[in-house]
């Protein structure tokens, strides 16, 4: 994530791991502005928003369970 915004960082953005802080400005039009900036970015670099289901490791996440991936277990 810091590459992918390395241009904002420190200017309206703050990266730690995969939590991502844009500086709240003083215009609410400017603060808009510069959260669909770090939006746009951050899906031209694949990252998924509002997901039902998404693979994490080796685990398949879903609201209502935790499974793990059948086709890392077929070779067993």
């Amino acid at each position: 994530i810091n590459i992918a915004l390395y241009k904002y960082l420190n200017i309206f953005v703050i990266v730690y791991l995969d939590n991502v802080l844009v500086y709240l400005s003083r215009i609410l039009k400017e603060y808009v502005k510069h959260v669909k900036k770090v939006l746009t970015k951050l899906k031209e670099k694949k990252s998924k928003f509002y997901t039902i289901r998404t693979k994490f490791l080796e685990f398949i996440i879903s609201r209502e369970t935790i499974k793990i991936d059948s086709k890392k277990t077929e070779v067993i």
